[in-house]
């Protein structure tokens, strides 16, 4: 019989039920079969034996030898039998308890590295600050709209990513990933759930969405509302940065609508088709509103759907055309003078925190056409330029009066040229001359 058995029972009639129920012919045959086998004392389903006899003995398929150490392999019941010789998939009990006993010693050595990397962090991030009145436009933006959704964490808290899904209209997570790489926001290891951080390839990985961030103290006012509040009296200057938020937010509003209609018709996009759209749909942005855009997804959602039922035509075929459709209506747009028509915003479609601090600070939002919110941004550029040029021609104007009428003008102008050839620049030149020299501008 291939099957060897290990008695665990010295009662006789247990141990012949064992050896009936695995006894078995050259070819290995079974020679009984299990319902023959009952009733045996209390037992009187057949489907209760296998059970049974695995108490009574352990049983050992000699045609299987464990993939470690080519040990005899221990099975539970007539199925586990092999008629031929082989390895068998799983290794035996032993090496199995040896596996485990190694792979919880590594995992306590991964935990115990983890929790130094953390440690190390932690202390790193506690160090850390930033100066809120110098921050980016774009960061003071998001900032503002992540404020919206989760006050009072941002000012003295911790948050998640998944606590911001009022942030845009599609993929807020992506705004919070970017400040986060760029260390604007800072996680905390100590607020996560166990087995938000782990090794791999002996390098620390983190599970994003279970991420603890916090935004680090002003350099000034530390943490807390008293210190948020600089962030609303944030000067914007930056064209460039204001631009490319506004198109990475409203591209993610144009194709949220596009991915509700695509869900109405069962459209099924890939990512090589979102991401052609992508760049169509940010190109278009740059002429036309959001609303206008939401009229050209509805159209082109709507033909695919009508193409889908054509002969010799089917749903994936008629997606496949969207990319190309949605790019060949904007060209056509472009050639005959717009977009005539715009869509409102759905009732189920939030423009999130992030629209709402656009609309409230510089009063764009689905319905401005793209060339007027670009104009807008390149204004408050074009205007901090003219401010900050008047404000250095009136202190040239006032440093060069008060050195020239004061008793040391030789002496002024030379520490100013010290200055300059320090790397200083001319403002700063100007405002270190006068610190220097204040009881001669007196």
């Amino acid at each position: 019989m291939a099957v060897r058995l290990e008695f665990l029972t010295q009662d006789p009639d247990e141990r012949a039920l064992a050896t009936r129920y695995w006894a078995a012919d050259e070819e290995g045959v079974f020679l009984e079969r299990v319902a023959d086998l009952v009733p045996f004392r209390e037992i009187i389903q057949s489907g209760q034996i296998a059970k049974k006899v695995r108490e009574y003995c352990d049983a050992f398929d000699e045609n299987q030898t464990c993939n470690i150490c080519n040990g005899p392999v221990r099975i539970n019941g007539r199925a586990d039998v092999k008629k031929v010789p082989q390895s068998s998939p799983l290794p035996c009990e032993s090496c199995t308890d040896e596996q485990n006993r190694r792979r919880a010693e590594l995992e306590v050595q991964e935990q115990a590295e983890v929790n130094r990397r953390l440690a190390r962090i932690v202390e790193q991030n506690a160090s850390t600050t930033l100066d809120y009145s110098e921050l980016p436009d774009n960061v003071v933006l998001i900032l503002l709209a992540i404020n919206a959704v989760v006050a009072p964490r941002l000012a003295d808290g911790t948050f998640g990513i998944g606590d911001c899904e009022d942030l845009a209209p599609w993929d807020p997570g992506l705004f919070i990933r970017q400040l986060y790489r760029e260390r604007y926001l800072l996680a905390d290891p100590r607020m996560v759930k166990p087995g938000t951080y782990y090794l791999c390839d002996g390098e620390l990985w983190y599970k994003t969405y279970q991420l603890e961030l916090f935004l680090p103290p002003d350099i000034t006012l530390g943490r807390g509302i008293g210190a948020l509040d600089l962030l609303g009296e944030h000067r914007f200057s930056d064209p460039e940065a204001l631009i490319k938020l506004w198109l990475d937010y409203s591209v993610g509003d144009v194709l949220r609508y596009l991915f509700d209609q695509c869900r109405i018709y069962n459209h099924d996009l890939d990512d090589e088709a979102i991401d052609r759209i992508k760049s169509t749909v940010r190109h278009g942005l740059h002429t036309y509103s959001v609303s206008q855009l939401w009229s050209v997804m509805w159209k082109v959602v709507k033909d695919a759907a009508s193409l889908a039922n054509r002969e010799y035509y089917n749903r994936p075929k008629a997606a496949a055309t969207i990319p190309n459709k949605i790019r060949k209506l904007l060209e056509i747009a472009d050639q005959q003078g717009g977009i005539s028509r715009g869509w409102d915003r759905p009732e189920s479609h939030i423009a999130g925190s992030l629209g709402m601090v656009f609309s409230n600070v510089f009063a764009v939002d689905e319905y401005s056409p793209g060339v007027k919110v670009i104009e807008i941004f390149n204004r408050i550029g074009r205007s901090t330029q003219l401010q900050d040029e008047e404000k250095l021609s009136s202190l040239a104007d006032s440093f060069m009066r008060s050195a020239l009428d004061g008793p040391s003008p030789w002496l002024v102008m030379s520490h100013f040229a010290d200055k300059i050839r320090d790397g200083l620049t001319t403002e700063d030149a100007m405002v270190e001359v006068f610190n220097q020299h204040s009881e001669m501008f007196a």
